[in-house]
């Protein structure tokens, strides 16, 4: 920017994101969004109404916290051998989620739409690594991705409850003769419902093929109350209820990887299948609350809700 290459604001998408260019402004290095042009936020570029209630666009986020989401889904996207315990452009998570941190950045090329003699101030939001591909699942059908990376964006996006996986935001990349599949857009990761669940692959044949002991092994030794205590390491304290929706999708992601159910099964409790219709994870949570006394502690919760859960496993592995 110092050299006059100012951030390019994307044609698409319902918020402000834009891409940072190198110092000869000739190739895209870095991804900024700003909290305050998320989509309904106070900024937004796109012309959208601005959230009277504070909800965004899915249901459990609220508007103006999609940076926090975004650099979220990077801490949590653990490499093999578990946390990093620095971060950097090479040291991949089990995902490949791009790496990406808050950063604070002024440049008149962003959107302010304050009063007339306002100081315009710098924005915070999430800064990600540019990632060259050669499509993105949108446009490239499903049939020659290698299941293995399939099943790295499944155990991501049931984690983190996504509610925005759809075939744009996973990139496709090509490396040596290979394709590797990238997850992009973490934004809507974390809500407070599991409501809105939306998961693109669940209608990919990979979905159907049961996880792999190098995927099993991962998903074994993840950990909801870590992964919480990590973030407010890094500075989050992620909401009460998003931190239950983390701990009930690691609780139901793990019981139902070790009962050798596969993506498809596992995933399909988490979404709903008619807009109206509550999914099984929703069902299940209804029955644990019913299950315990008015006032009961989150641990009390827990127990009750893994046994109803393991009944709906056992149910489940018995059709496959």
């Amino acid at each position: 920017m110092n050299r006059g290459h100012k951030p390019v604001l994307a044609s698409g998408g319902s918020g402000g994101t834009y891409f940072m260019q190198d110092e000869d402004g000739s190739t895209s290095v870095a991804i900024f969004k700003p909290m305050d042009e998320e989509p309904m936020a106070a900024n937004n570029p796109r012309g959208m109404s601005l959230s009277l209630t504070g909800e965004g666009l899915k249901k459990g986020i609220r508007v103006g916290e999609g940076a926090l989401r975004e650099v979220a889904a990077y801490i949590l996207d653990h490499p093999v051998q578990g946390p990093r315990i620095h971060s950097g452009i090479n040291n991949r998570g089990f995902a490949g989620v791009p790496a990406t941190m808050m950063a604070y950045c002024y440049h008149e090329a962003f959107n302010y739409s304050g009063s007339l003699g306002v100081p315009r101030r710098a924005k915070i939001g999430s800064l990600q690594q540019f990632v060259n591909s050669i499509s993105d699942c949108e446009d490239m059908g499903p049939a020659n991705f290698p299941v293995e990376e399939v099943h790295k964006i499944t155990v991501l996006d049931m984690r983190f409850a996504n509610t925005d996986r759809n075939g744009g935001n996973i990139l496709v990349c090509k490396e040596s003769e290979s394709l590797k599949l990238v997850p992009i857009d973490h934004g809507y990761c974390f809500p407070e419902t599991f409501e809105d669940c939306t998961f693109e692959w669940l209608y990919w044949p990979q979905a159907r093929v049961p996880y792999q002991a190098t995927t099993l092994k991962y998903i074994a030794s993840l950990d909801a109350e870590k992964d919480i205590a990590l973030l407010h390491g890094h500075g989050w304290d992620i909401p009460p209820k998003c931190a239950r929706v983390l701990r009930v999708a690691t609780m139901l992601l793990k019981k139902g990887a070790a009962a050798g159910l596969s993506p498809f099964f596992i995933g399909s409790m988490m979404c709903r299948d008619y807009m109206n219709r509550k999914s099984t994870i929703e069902r299940m949570l209804e029955d644990a609350e019913a299950n315990i006394w008015p006032g009961s502690s989150d641990v009390q919760f827990l127990e009750s809700l893994s046994v109803i859960m393991d009944s709906y496993v056992d149910e489940a592995s018995s059709y496959c």
